[in-house]
């Protein structure tokens, strides 16, 4: 076992970690909150990119990894879904609002230009 195997491993442990937490923010609807939690995962991701580099050249094992590795991919799934669905109920709010938006619009601009009795000039 080598240094650098056991230092990914708990690189990889921390990013999974950031991702469950994520996925809390998500469902407590806290998205204010979820850019620092991205940044953070995209500087464990660039750790673990160095050390999985290291471990390469060293034509090392990383074999052990695997579980921890399919933990991250099904919680970034899940991740992804999550945020697709919200996604999704954006653009049909979005749609609504439109739709209000140009109906006002419309009638806005067409209202009816009758003269006063007492106005003369029609």
């Amino acid at each position: 076992m080598s240094l650098d195997l056991d230092n990914l491993e708990l690189v990889y442990k921390k990013y999974y970690e950031i991702s469950l937490q994520i996925k809390e923010l998500i469902e407590r609807k806290l998205y204010n909150e979820l850019a620092a939690f991205i940044s953070k995962k995209e500087m464990i991701f660039q750790e673990a990119q160095v050390l999985a580099e290291k471990i390469r050249k060293n034509n090392e094992d990383a074999s052990r990894l695997a579980p921890l590795c399919q933990l991250i991919h099904n919680q970034e799934k899940e991740n992804i879904k999550l945020l697709s669905a919200i996604r999704e109920d954006i653009k049909q709010e979005m749609r609504k609002v439109n739709k209000n938006t140009k109906l006002i619009k419309a009638y806005s601009l067409s209202e009816k230009k009758q003269g006063n009795i007492l106005d003369f000039k029609e």
